[in-house]
């Protein structure tokens, strides 16, 4: 691909400042938010559980997919044009491996109740769209508007969108806690967290596949291009994965050097805290699912999910089907590059 020239670089520049716009605010609101309050003992012992148990070192082994569905049921169920709008609700049943946290992690019950959206034709399609949403997003209405699922209706797929863990109606309570899946100070949270997101998108794998689904392809954006991401590194019974401006690593721009804790944190402890933070990271897996079904766009000005990362990403993967786009996370100034890529993608993969 080619390399960008001087006014792609200052355009790129220019759309990575609109990413500094969003970030300022947790920036200015840092000094007053609260310190966890736990001892470093503590905290070193909750740490350490994901290295004694061989999970930072083999990190795949840390996430358990099941082939079974789970028990859900129908808690919505109205007219969408000529088809179906559903909401399936269905349990979790995550175990928490960490026993130092499992209490904690568990006495959020909404987020017990995972959810399935599904926009369906009067007869199976034989061919499914699972949208991953973005982080601190999720709400159905947000996400049609986001993947434009009218027009893909239209085409003829039936659209899901899978609800991650303390999002939309599994949010924990109170505004202050909107943004629980991912606790710089609190990694090994985060980490469970990541393992209830794998463990819950297969479920509604499964559930789809029950439900006569057909071929299963995924998209996700954000937070959900890095679910989509890690879910391909443990499972291959999607169709194709395409990851939208995707994150691929959380240690920047705000990572775990960036919790207030309330004791000193050194060099050889802030380690340990950076790898369990980044056990989760796609960076640090291999991919079941081939890289000829996986598609990426990214921004090369992106702040919010630095573009750093992908081009790791596509150095260690080495996928083929990519393209970089002019600008940041939010303001793109070739947006037509990505919808030219998916749509000839879903071609590719015999979606449309």
């Amino acid at each position: 691909m080619e390399a960008p020239g001087y006014f792609e670089k200052s355009l790129d520049f220019i759309g990575g400042c609109v990413d500094w716009m969003f970030l300022t605010p947790p920036r200015i609101a840092h000094p007053f938010q609260p310190t966890r309050n736990i001892t470093r003992q503590a905290y070193e012992q909750q740490v350490d559980f994901y290295f004694e148990n061989g999970y930072v070192e083999d990190p795949a082994s840390f996430f358990t997919l099941n082939e079974t569905s789970p028990d859900y049921r129908m808690v919505e169920d109205k007219p969408y044009r000529d088809g179906r709008y559903q909401v399936v609700a269905y349990d979790s049943g995550y175990s928490v491996k960490n026993p130092l946290i499992r209490g904690q992690f568990d006495s959020f019950e909404k987020n017990k109740t995972g959810y399935l959206v599904r926009w369906v034709h009067p007869k199976p399609t034989g061919k499914t769209l699972l949208c991953l949403h973005g982080y601190m997003l999720g709400d159905p209405a947000q996400a049609h508007r986001m993947f434009n699922m009218e027009k893909l209706y239209t085409m003829g797929l039936d659209l899901a969108l899978f609800i991650t863990p303390f999002h939309w109606r599994r949010s924990a309570p109170g505004k202050t806690r909107r943004g629980i899946l991912l606790r710089t100070d609190h990694v090994g949270f985060t980490c469970e967290a990541m393992g209830q997101t794998m463990n819950d998108l297969n479920h509604c794998m499964n559930i789809l596949k029950k439900n006569h689904a057909g071929d299963i392809g995924i998209i996700g954006a954000s937070l959900g291009a890095y679910n989509a991401s890690l879910f391909s590194c443990l499972s291959d019974k999607q169709a194709f994965a395409a990851m939208m401006v995707p994150a691929v690593n959380f240690s920047k721009p705000y990572g775990p050097s960036f919790a207030k804790l309330s004791f000193p944190v050194d060099a050889v402890f802030m380690e340990k805290i950076r790898k369990v933070w980044e056990l989760h990271s796609p960076l640090n897996h291999r991919p079941l699912l081939s890289t000829d079904k996986m598609l990426f766009v990214a921004s090369r000005g992106d702040r919010l999910c630095p573009f750093e990362y992908i081009q790791g990403l596509q150095k260690q993967w080495g996928f083929k089907r990519y393209h970089y786009m002019t600008g940041g996370h939010w303001l793109i100034f070739n947006g037509e590059i990505r919808g030219k890529a998916w749509y000839g993608f879903l071609s590719d993969m015999g979606f449309i």
